[in-house]
């Protein structure tokens, strides 16, 4: 996506009063969020949104380096993610707290009406489990963190 296409996806955003926009490829992710109202603002309010956004990037900064002390397991399809074998969860396969090893079934992601085993790539305790059971994940996506 060039620039020209950002200028015109803002455009449109604009014209259908949407207020939020989130775009992502192999290449490059994009996130827009609009203000609530398209008026011109005043000074108060533009040191008012200066300061919040200083405040989320501090925020952002400290939980990236929270982060990175955590591995991360991903998808390696996409596909519906399945805690158990089973489309109605009643004995999920890991939880919060438990300690995997490398290439312990963490789950199962089912594409084109199969189910495929997710394996662990890293042995440790689970610290955060991101996508629920029968949720939708993409190629690449963190399934959960390990500590």
């Amino acid at each position: 996506m060039d620039l020209k296409q950002i200028e015109q996806t803002l455009n449109l955003l604009k014209s259908y009063g949407a207020k939020h926009f989130r775009y992502s490829d192999d290449e490059m992710e994009l996130e827009l969020d609009l203000p609530a109202s398209q008026s011109t603002y005043t000074n108060d309010e533009v040191n008012v949104n200066t300061t919040q956004s200083q405040n989320n990037e501090i925020v952002a900064n400290q939980s990236s380096e929270q982060n990175e002390a955590y591995t991360e397991v991903r998808s390696q399809m996409i596909g519906t993610f399945y805690l158990q074998d089973e489309k109605e969860l009643t004995k999920p396969v890991i939880k919060v707290g438990d300690k995997i090893n490398k290439g312990d079934i963490i789950g199962y992601v089912e594409a084109m009406k199969v189910m495929n085993e997710v394996k662990s790539d890293e042995a440790g305790e689970i610290v955060e489990i991101l996508v629920d059971h029968g949720e939708n994940v993409e190629h690449n996506q963190i399934i959960l963190r390990l500590k």
